[in-house]
């Protein structure tokens, strides 16, 4: 690999790029202008000295931002990346082509790459980075595939919403415009359960969790690039796996279990690469370095032409990322992300911003928080993370430790309620990054937060107790510009030191007093104070801020008996498989579901039926909520003030004969309206501020069975 050290710089100035071989060769091609005349020139002597031999669009650059982020496997929340380096590359790749004949999507395994750094620049304390591209590079990328059949279809990673079409073209309505104008962007409702639930059980919780997040920050007259950015990415869907043959797997998992004799060689080409050759007429030193076990994908297919189910494909280029960043602290740089072909959509008009997902061995920062505190003359806490909790009663209760705009209670029971609505009481969960003011006593070293607390939200506290063994990252650029860590230390009784480690530069996030997290404590009320000393001895302390914390799950006991009557009796669906026999000449049938939801800060219940494609249920009757609209087989309570923390639904449903045989199903979503005020979600972006309603803790129970025309 070649790296172009003068290209660091060209995230802030790209006229100071240079051309290295492969960027030479590219320009070459497309300009008339020798590669030997080009390269190892500044972009902007090249400019000089080829003004009117190149075309001075292809002398261009394109601004491509995006972020580094790290996926926290429990709670699934992207945390940044701070200070990695990210190398823009010039690849060249051969690939062998697989594309199943059953399957919607293709797969590809590279061999025989080459890869130039073209552009090099750092992520920010937030992760986030830009950087400047060669448009040259990318107009060598767009030739190559237009000049080819399917090439712009094949190299195209699925979208999310793509894939939501895939489980069911009825989830995106696209809904039609009766004027000349173009349509507008749907508004999908992933905050709806039922579609919520349906994408969880097919792409998983995380990526259900991240539509429900863009869901949360949409509202009439809102801007749409947020949900649009979230459905219109890349799909990372690493794990699934192409549908190779039988004969391909027995040789793959005959030599990862050594036996075979090119297990840890890479000169001995492997048998499955053998096979390949033999099919495809390829000669096997053609194909060094394909590995069936290294795969790219899936993509989409091409279907307008005939593609058989492998093809090689040569000498492929692509422009792509490959981030670094110092993850053991000594000085050296590891890779925390590479080989991402065909990431980047670069024949869109508007690139990014993009997502890098790095590996678990990147070091991931803190939710970015407030960019400063406000502190007067005496030591405060301030925030949780972007909520603010003092100062202003209309936000947080910090009597009462409750967010007052977020998840407010619907006095109609609806979804939907007309305003006014009343205030409030939702706690808080997950880490609670807390910033505040520890400065204000210079006679003061040190630090440390103490709290009471309280299970039944009443006035009987134990005594103040410090948080103890609580560490937490902050980073910051070295004198080298090289990303460097430290974990504040916590002494005796919970006390952190005020003063950090002298450098070049601040570490970062500022005014962070503790990363609190609150799901290894006991849910309930905390009181909480800063108290700032020396050798032990407290010298001031803040006042105090109450935090009620709630990171219990709902509970959602569903129960579902049928009969042949809308009053009864009504038989128990239990066991495994269960079947329901509706004669031999079918009769309608009658379904009693029951939900018994309660939290300990209940936001909403739901309940709705699903037929089976060739029929449907209607709905009969129901108490304990509300239709959600006319016709409707949903139905809905929302908590209606802020004592409303538990709920009997019970619905009646009728299936007509004519439905088909088939498997049904009973689902429901209950809620807690406990939430992270960690700001990923946008909460604190909302107009007003924080009124939002976000659904971060869930159950989703569900009940399948079998309708049989039988006795």
């Amino acid at each position: 690999m070649e790296h172009s050290k003068a290209n660091q710089s060209s995230s802030s100035d790209p006229s100071h790029f240079k051309i290295g071989t492969s960027s030479a060769n590219r320009l070459s091609s497309m300009s008339g202008v020798t590669a030997d005349q080009i390269k190892g020139l500044m972009l902007s002597d090249a400019i000089e000295k080829f003004k009117f031999k190149i075309d001075p669009q292809l002398l261009m650059f394109r601004k491509v931002c995006g972020e580094v982020v790290k996926t926290d496997p429990v709670t699934g929340i992207d945390y940044p990346v701070p200070f990695a380096t990210v190398n823009v590359e010039d690849t060249d790749s051969s690939l062998l082509g697989f594309f199943p004949s059953s399957s919607p999507w293709s797969w590809y395994f590279p061999f025989s790459s080459h890869r130039e750094v073209i552009a090099t620049t750092r992520t920010d304390a937030c992760g986030k980075f830009c950087v400047w591209i060669p448009r040259w590079d990318i107009d060598w990328v767009l030739r190559f595939r237009r000049d080819r059949h399917c090439f712009p279809i094949i190299f195209e990673r699925p979208s999310l919403r793509d894939l939501i079409d895939e489980i069911d073209p009825h989830l995106i309505p696209h809904f039609p415009h009766p004027g000349p104008d173009p349509d507008p962007t749907p508004f999908v409702d992933f905050g709806h359960a039922r579609i919520l639930t349906k994408i969880e059980q097919t792409l998983g919780r995380d990526t259900a969790l991240r539509l429900k997040r863009a869901q949360s920050q949409i509202r009439f007259g809102s801007a749409t690039a947020g949900s649009d950015a979230i459905l219109d990415a890349p799909a990372a869907l690493s794990n699934m796996i192409p549908p190779l043959s039988a004969e391909l797997m027995r040789m793959l998992i005959s030599s990862e279990n050594g036996n075979s004799s090119s297990r840890g060689s890479t000169d001995i080409p492997h048998p499955a690469t053998n096979n390949l050759a033999t099919h495809l007429k390829l000669k096997i030193k053609d194909m060094k370095g394909l590995d069936l076990r290294r795969h790219i994908g899936p993509f989409k297919r091409c279907f307008d032409v005939f593609v058989p189910e492998w093809a090689p494909i040569l000498d492929v280029p692509d422009i792509t990322f490959r981030v670094m960043q110092d993850t053991d602290g000594d000085g050296i740089e590891e890779q925390i992300y590479g080989e991402s072909y065909f990431q980047v959509r670069w024949d869109a008009n508007v690139i990014g911003p993009i997502t890098i997902h790095a590996s678990p061995n990147a070091r991931s920062g803190l939710m970015c928080g407030p960019t400063s505190i406000p502190c007067g003359n005496s030591p405060a806490i301030v925030m949780a993370g972007r909520l603010p909790v003092t100062g202003d009663p209309s936000v947080y209760d910090s009597l009462n430790g409750y967010a007052v705009r977020t998840n407010r209670p619907h006095p109609s029971g609806l979804f939907d309620n007309p305003l006014p609505l009343t205030a409030a009481a939702s706690p808080l969960s997950g880490v609670l990054s807390l910033y505040g003011c520890n400065r204000t006593d210079p006679s003061a070293t040190q630090y440390r937060i103490v709290y009471k607390y309280s299970n039944d939200d009443g006035a009987s506290f134990t005594s103040f107790t410090p948080f103890v063994g609580l560490t937490w990252p902050l980073y910051r650029l070295n004198g080298v510009g090289i990303g460097e860590w430290y974990n504040p230390p916590v002494g005796p009784a919970g006390w952190y030191p005020i003063a950090l480690p002298a450098g070049p530069n601040p570490w970062l996030p500022q005014d962070l007093l503790i990363d609190w997290p609150s799901y290894n404590y006991a849910n309930g009320r905390y009181v909480l104070k800063l108290e700032l000393g020396t050798g032990g001895v407290v010298s001031s302390s803040s006042s105090e801020v109450a935090f009620n914390v709630d990171n219990s799950s709902p509970q959602g006991p569903m129960s579902v008996e049928w009969g042949f009557s809308a009053t009864g009796p009504f038989n128990p669906i239990d066991g495994i498989c269960p079947v329901v026999r509706r004669h031999t000449s079918p009769v309608d049938l009658y379904f009693r579901i029951t939900l018994n939801a309660s939290s300990r800060h209940l936001r909403s219940a739901l309940l709705w039926a699903s037929g089976c494609g060739a029929g449907n249920f209607s709905f009969v009757s129901g108490v304990g909520g509300e239709q959600s609209s006319p016709g409707s087989t949903t139905y809905q309570h929302w908590h209606d003030s802020v004592s409303d923390n538990s709920q009997m639904m019970q619905v009646v449903y009728l299936l007509p004969s004519t439905a088909s045989e088939g498997t049904y199903s009973f689902g429901s979503h209950v809620s807690s309206r406990s939430f992270s005020p960690s700001g990923f979600d946008g909460g604190h972006l909302s107009v007003p501020t924080w009124q939002y309603d976000p659904d971060h803790i869930y159950i989703v129970p569900s009940v399948a069975f079998s309708v049989f025309n039988s006795n």
